[in-house]
């Protein structure tokens, strides 16, 4: 019987640390990401390096389904489950996931005389010579 009653103890207590956190986590969220609020802006104010930049190619290529993601990255967000800001490479990966192939503007650069030429320029100027 006291092993029972010992686990018993401890599953209440580890119960009671679990809703302790919860309830930490629910006091951490800043005013602007609570799911009530537009979850776009949520969203928003989450991604960091071109993460904007890849949101709106989506929006373009794949508005519904790109819709119906928003609000699940924002419920994500706004839990607490995401500790860090999303980068434009890990939003990507997130779509193509969801089995959106998100096409992205790819640019060569390439350096000449201390400047920067894209290299269609630059092949452009070696075909007239």
């Amino acid at each position: 019987m006291s092993d029972d009653a010992e686990l018993d103890r401890l599953m209440a207590r580890r119960l009671a640390e679990m809703r302790q956190r919860v309830r930490k986590r629910q006091d951490a969220l800043p005013a602007g990401d609570t799911p009530a609020g537009d979850p776009r802006q949520a969203l928003v104010s989450f991604l960091g390096y071109r993460g904007v930049e890849v949101l709106e190619n989506a929006e373009r290529q794949f508005p519904a389904q790109t819709a119906a993601l928003i609000p699940k990255l924002a419920e994500v967000i706004s839990r607490g489950e995401l500790t860090q800001k999303i980068d434009g490479g890990q939003l990507l990966y997130v779509f193509r996931i969801a089995g959106l192939h998100v096409r992205m503007d790819t640019r060569i650069s390439v350096a000449e005389d201390g400047k920067t030429v894209s290299l269609a320029d630059k092949l452009r100027g070696k075909g007239k010579s």
